[in-house]
């Protein structure tokens, strides 16, 4: 066998095969998942810092900077069906406790006050579906406890 006749493809084809690929396959969830830290830990998620929060899971998020917003949504990483959730915010900086009522399609924003951090407890208003859970986007790195 005469090795120098074995032919490569060129870059131009894996490029293309790269591209189908792509094309083809089925979109991920990119994000962390909060079930991946183990209790009592913490860690700082780079930009764009997406976390995806179990229902009836507690977590901490403590901003890096200032002025710091986070989106929250519920979204379905299984099924596909979704669900509205009752959202949770303590935050040591404000008077009470604050409740979001969020529904599929329509996220909530909320802007950190100080650098401290805040808790976020999320349930679902009725009998969630299998894969439910929230979604947390923030627009600078985010600590994250759990």
């Amino acid at each position: 066998m005469d090795l120098q006749r074995v032919t490569r493809p060129s870059w131009g084809a894996v490029l293309m095969l790269g591209l189908a690929t792509m094309a083809t396959a089925e979109p991920k969830n990119v994000g962390f998942d909060l079930d991946r830290l183990p209790k009592g830990k913490n860690v700082t998620i780079p930009i764009p810092a997406t976390t995806y929060v179990p229902l009836t899971s507690s977590v901490v998020l403590t901003a890096t900077d200032l002025p710091q917003r986070l989106s929250f949504r519920p979204v379905n990483l299984r099924s596909g069906q979704m669900a509205p959730l009752r959202l949770s915010i303590y935050d040591q900086n404000s008077e009470r406790v604050q409740y979001f009522d969020l529904s599929p399609g329509t996220p909530i924003l909320y802007e950190f006050k100080a650098l401290g951090p805040i808790t976020v407890v999320t349930v679902a208003k009725s009998a969630a579906p299998s894969g439910l859970t929230l979604q947390v986007e923030s627009d600078k790195p985010l600590e994250i406890a759990h």
